[in-house]
This record gives C-alpha cells, structure tokens and sequence, in this order.
C-alpha cells in the first residue's frame, strides 16, 4: 500500500498508511517507531417484530459502535511485519416476514488488529423487537491487555426499539469522542400507537464542531437513514489526526419507523451505519399481515499506522 510522506521539521519523516482492507504491513529500513489506530466495525441494528393489534410491538436494538485504540511503539518492539485485519460492519438484521414473530438480531461485526499488539474491538449486535424490548447492541469491548499511551475509547451502545414511541438516540453525550451506536427502531404499543425510529447520535469533534445525528424514519413505514461517513477521527487524549489522515468514523444510522396499525404498511429499515465503525439503526416493528423492517448494517472498520523515520 502506498503511503503518504511528509518531512518533518528538524529531520526526519513521516508516512501514513490507511488501511480500508486486510493487508500485510512490512517495516522499511530506518523504522524508528510507529503509532498505529486501530477503530472496530460497527454492529448492526435487530429487524422490528411483527405481532398482532393489540399488542406490544417492539422495533429492533440499534448495533453499537466500534472501539479506537492506540498505541505508540518502538521498532524493535513491532518487528519486521505484522497482519493487519480490519473489521467488517454486522449485517441488519433480516426483516421479519412470519406473522406473531420476534425481529431477528443483527449478524456479528469483526474487530481490527495490527496483529496482536493494537486491537480495536467491534461494536456488538442489535436485538430483534420482542413483546418486551428490541435491545441495543451493546458497547464495543476494551483491549486491556497490551500498555497503551492513550487509553482504548469506547464505543457507544446502540438505543433500544421502542413500543409506541420512537427510538431514542444513542450516545447522547456530545463530550464522547468514541464512534456512536445507531438508533432504535420504531414500534407499536398495546393501545396500537405507532412510533417513529429514533435518530442516530450525533458526534464531537476534535475542534468542537457537533456533526448532528441522522434523524429517525417516520411512521408508517418510513426507513432511517444511512450515517455519514469520514466525519472526524476522534483520539484518545484529544491527539489531533484530522489534519493528517483522511479516513475518519462516521456517524451511526437512525432507526425505522414502524409499520402502520392495520398491517398494511411494512415497517421501515434501519439506516447504515457509516465508516468508519458506526452502528446501524433498527427496524421499525409491524402489525400481521405486513413485514417488518430490516435493521441496518454496521460501518466496516479502518486501521491507520504512522511510520517514523
């Protein structure tokens, strides 16, 4: 892969390599040291359930966001070459289309590696809408097993689905600089009030500029919508890359609003989580005798490694 060189001030040279796939990365002569980013794949959102009138119709979890881990190392501590993987986003998941049926959980997200020295863990899966909750993935793991400089930042849980009223956003805190779950799905109460999806979460970045989130699907049947992608890379200990790199997370995707009361119009779909490692939304929940909406896919991973010389 080619990198981008820049000399440094003082002596000396930098290049930084992105990585949007797997590859195998091989140190050049005169490595001094490296520092190396690794942000998990996004979780995917549940699909809605579809149930009878008169009943609780819950939408499906939005999938959580993947972690951002980094670390500084020398040389000799790296070695010659290293595996670098980067995470898939989960797969939504599929719309519920048997009647008197939960929604179906997402499919699971990968994580990202610069071998086994840097690990950015994925976000995990949405739930499908129940009679009693459509669970939000929850937040991505943390790799506290090798030191690191900056402390691995967390994910955010993907929001719930909701019975009669939207999903709520995910991530609410707008002082979070980790990637961002998606939104729940909208649901169907027992007194057959239908809900809106809730929106996805909105972002901070590095310079204090809130990328807002994407705003939930209306009932009936209207889908989320996909989050946007290379919004800002946002580090541990408020280190600034946007200057340096040009992949950055994305935000996450908002949540369906659910079908209509008498069946006749399907539930709406998640949105897409964005690169790099956003959660997708759920589906919004439906009435027998129309489907429920599917839930949205997470956001692939992306590995960056800064080479000294």
């Amino acid at each position: 892969m080619t990198g981008t060189l820049t000399r440094l001030p003082g002596g000396g040279s930098r290049i930084i390599r992105e990585y949007t796939s797997g590859a195998t990365w091989v140190a050049q002569p005169g490595l001094k040291f490296v520092d190396v980013i690794c942000v998990g794949a996004g979780g995917g959102g549940g699909s809605g359930r579809r149930g009878a009138a008169s009943s609780a119709r819950f939408g499906g979890g939005g999938g959580g966001g993947g972690a951002i881990a980094r670390r500084l190392m020398l040389a000799s501590e790296v070695g010659t070459s290293q595996t670098i993987t980067v995470g898939v986003g989960g797969t939504g998941g599929i719309a519920q289309t048997v009647d008197t049926q939960n929604g179906n959980p997402a499919g699971a997200a990968t994580s990202s590696s610069f071998g086994s020295l840097v690990i950015g863990y994925r976000g995990n899966a949405g739930t499908g809408g129940t009679t009693t909750t459509g669970t939000g993935g929850s937040a991505s793991g943390v790799n506290n097993a090798v030191p690191t400089q900056w402390p691995t930042t967390q994910g955010s849980a993907g929001a719930n689905g909701t019975a009669g009223t939207g999903g709520s956003p995910s991530g609410t805190s707008l002082s979070t600089t980790g990637v961002q779950g998606g939104g729940g799905g909208g649901g169907i109460s027992v007194s057959n009030v239908a809900g809106n999806g809730g929106n996805g979460a909105s972002i901070l970045t590095i310079g204090a500029t809130v990328v807002s989130g994407q705003t939930g699907g209306t009932t009936p049947g209207g889908s989320g919508t996909d989050g946007l992608a290379n919004q800002a890379l946002q580090l541990p200990g408020n280190y600034i890359a946007t200057a340096l790199v040009t992949n950055g997370i994305g935000t996450s995707g908002s949540g369906g609003g659910s079908g209509n009361t008498a069946g006749t119009i399907a539930g709406g779909n998640g949105g897409n989580g964005g690169n790099y490692g956003a959660g997708g939304g759920g589906g919004g929940a439906s009435t027998n005798g129309a489907n429920s909406g599917a839930g949205g896919n997470g956001g692939n991973g992306l590995v960056i490694v800064m080479e000294y010389y």
